[in-house]
């Protein structure tokens, strides 16, 4: 297969009106790439579109899409000979584009964790990790930015020097439509969400240091029992997996008429609006999810330790926009003073979304496919 991208990519034509589109490495149709890809559906632009996922659910949206399976021949097909890609990670690092393609990276995050250059140490990667992410980055075209302070974080991360689209988020256009209510309501249907619930969104990182051979692997933090016991009654608990954890989550039986494993939800951006409050912990989910204006919990039990693995660019005991608790009772604690939580956190709230979300708005989608594909 890398014998035969080499090959199309030198010889064969390029499509001019050929998008290639990936999220979360084919696993899931979200992130920017969904939101972009979607703006241009709905504003009739004249592109021939791709995506590559492992099922079929941006058919959904437009019938003329193709899909394509990730690593197949077709997928190297239509990398050699799209004009356009579009990713909020990497397509495969041992690849490099053709010289008349142009690619957009919209990345999958504001940083809190420091990542690949910045790390003083780096674990869970092996020998050549650097390498490969550093000849991926050389490949981008223009890099998508959410404001000032990432840009600045992604200059010194990748080491890159190229133009930078700095409009704010793609993904975070769901936080700003009309529909929002409407929207919400069709999202907890689908999930089977009774009316008289609020919902806990439970979204936390990887770490480094959990692996089973080259996969990464998380042990489940959250102590069941102390949620049913303290929460069970008034709350819905949704668990969301990062996309690059390969182990299942295990819900046993007796928790699972409200503790449900999300992970395989196609999109996290649509979890956030039907959830009334999020938990999480070094997760660049995060910084999205103040824009819906709802309360954030920190369930970070490791936090020293991580900070000392992966190391933070500010220091999220002074800034975090709610509780930092470091074990299920003092969580459950927490969620159920929930009365008490603007009382003691809205000012510093304020002050997150002031520095963390200036960009985002309406159409930032718009905004960005404009600037790179018609410019």
């Amino acid at each position: 297969m890398k014998l035969f991208y080499k090959f199309l990519s030198r010889f064969a034509k390029t499509v001019d009106n050929r998008i290639i589109f990936e999220s979360g490495v084919g696993k899931r149709y979200e992130d920017s790439p969904r939101v972009i890809y979607e703006k241009m559906v709905e504003n009739e632009e004249n592109f021939d579109f791709i995506w590559v996922m492992n099922n079929n659910e941006p058919l959904n949206v437009n019938p003329n899409t193709k899909i394509i399976k990730r690593l197949s021949p077709s997928f190297y097909k239509y990398l050699a000979t799209s004009k356009y890609w579009v990713n909020n990670q990497n397509f495969p690092t041992y690849l490099t584009k053709p010289k008349k393609t142009q690619y957009l990276q919209t990345w999958h995050g504001t940083p809190l964790k420091k990542m690949q250059h910045d790390q003083e140490q780096i674990e869970g990667r092996d020998e050549g990790y650097l390498d490969r992410v550093t000849h991926a980055k050389n490949q981008w075209s223009a890099l998508v930015s959410p404001f000032s302070y990432a840009t600045n974080a992604f200059r010194s991360v990748f080491q890159y020097n190229g133009p930078v689209l700095e409009l704010g988020y793609p993904r975070n256009d769901i936080f700003y439509t009309e529909d929002l209510e409407k929207r919400k309501g069709k999202i907890r249907q689908k999930l089977a969400i009774p009316e008289d619930k609020k919902v806990i969104l439970y979204a936390p990182t990887f770490r480094d240091n959990e692996k089973k051979g080259k996969k990464f692997v998380r042990k489940n933090k959250i102590n069941f029992r102390i949620f049913e016991r303290r929460l069970g009654e008034d709350y819905i608990l949704l668990i969301r997996e990062h996309v690059v954890v390969s182990n299942k989550l295990k819900i046993p039986e007796e928790f699972r008429h409200n503790i449900i494993n999300v992970s395989k939800y196609p999109d996290i951006q649509e979890l956030m609006i039907a959830s009334d409050m999020l938990v999480t912990d070094y997760s660049s989910v995060m910084f999205d999810y103040v824009s819906t204006g709802n309360p954030v919990y920190f369930y970070c039990y490791d936090l020293h330790e991580y900070n000392d693995m992966r190391g933070f660019y500010f220091d999220l005991e002074k800034e975090a926009p709610g509780p930092i608790v470091k074990n299920s009772s003092n969580l459950c604690r927490a969620i159920a003073k929930k009365d008490q939580y603007w009382d003691n956190y809205k000012e510093q709230y304020q002050a997150f979304q002031n520095r963390f979300t200036p960009l985002d708005g309406p159409n930032r989608s718009e905004e960005v496919y404009k600037k790179f594909f018609k410019s």
